[in-house]
């Protein structure tokens, strides 16, 4: 929902943009009455149906042998991570997620990282025990 807020506020700039050069330069006065319009209509989307898709769609599973990431509202994404690819698991926590004491775990790779985003510490501590778990079963097996 804050990521919805935040572009609306991107659509408040951009309408301001437009009102300025549509007086300044005599731009056609619609241009500025269909980006109204348009960001109007967007509010209820932004704000409540996609954050509402996004955390309907989005799952993640660990397994002993990989990490599976499941997202994507209007494409859907499947990652499936071997657990032997893992170098290493950080939790991060920005001002906003601090504010709702949550945490994104990020899962890095030779070939780059991706997010769990938005669980809460004691689910954070669990998934990066489970990883290093099944991590060590990997090492010993190799």
């Amino acid at each position: 929902m804050i990521e919805g807020i935040l572009s609306l506020g991107v659509y408040a700039i951009i309408i301001l943009v437009l009102f300025y050069c549509t007086s300044k330069w005599e731009w056609p006065k619609w241009i500025i009455g269909v980006t109204v319009c348009v960001s109007l209509l967007s509010i209820p989307f932004h704000l409540y149906f996609l954050p509402k898709w996004e955390y309907r769609i989005w799952r993640y599973r660990i397994s002993e042998t990989s990490i599976e990431i499941i997202k994507g509202f209007l494409f859907k994404r499947k990652i499936l991570i071997p657990m032997v690819k893992v170098q290493h698991v950080d939790a991060k926590q920005g001002p906003i997620l601090k504010k709702y004491r949550l945490y994104t775990i990020v899962l890095s790779t030779a070939a780059g990282s991706h997010e769990i985003p938005g669980v809460s510490e004691e689910t954070a501590d669990k998934i990066r025990g489970e990883i290093e778990m099944y991590a060590r079963l990997d090492d010993e097996q190799v």
